[in-house]
């Protein structure tokens, strides 16, 4: 069993088992983002690419039951049970848990495969491209009004940004945030 493909499946099972939370396309930008990043910095892109599909397997179960905070609760009971079917080392399995559980910077890294899973989860609000799917998901399919999806996302934004901690990111989500932050601003009612 190839465990990347294992963790792709899963990750895009519990997207549709819960409506799109999180959207696999959204999961798939972290996986393409992480991917970049770990071949940049030479670090194990299978951690990495494992990691960025687990994070947030549990983030649907928590929106169901209007528990959002908890989605890395969730999130890491369905990585134990996921990863047990695995002959990982310990050390990986390790990495991957710290990876969902300090992507959010509530908590310290253990590695850098951790660090690069945090910093590509902050480009999903940090990519120019993915705003006017954040427009649409908010507007339309979770009936929030347009005001109400632009503040949202304007704090998502500056939430994102201020969590970017590699070097080899800041520069491009110093452009995406201003460039964001400008139609956001612009757009804003």
């Amino acid at each position: 069993m190839d465990i990347v493909e294992e963790a792709r499946k899963l990750a895009k099972e519990m997207s549709e088992k819960y409506g799109d939370w999180p959207s696999f396309e959204s999961t798939e930008h972290i996986v393409k983002k992480g991917q970049e990043l770990a071949q940049k910095l030479n670090v194990d892109e299978k951690i990495v690419i494992v990691s960025c599909y687990l994070i947030d397997t549990g983030l649907g179960k928590a929106v169901k039951e209007g528990k959002i905070k908890e989605h890395i609760k969730f999130s890491l009971e369905i990585a134990n049970r996921f990863l047990d079917n695995f002959d990982l080392s310990k050390e990986d399995k390790e990495k991957i848990i710290n990876s969902i559980a300090a992507h959010h910077g509530k908590i310290g890294h253990n590695s850098i495969e951790s660090e690069i899973v945090k910093n590509a989860d902050n480009f999903r609000f940090l990519d120019p491209s993915k705003i006017a799917r954040g427009i649409y998901k908010g507007g339309i399919k979770y009936k929030m009004g347009f005001k109400e999806t632009i503040e949202l996302l304007k704090n998502k934004v500056e939430e994102k940004y201020n969590l970017v901690t590699l070097d080899i990111c800041k520069e491009e989500a110093e452009k995406n945030y201003r460039v964001i932050k400008e139609f956001l601003n612009r757009v804003n009612i």
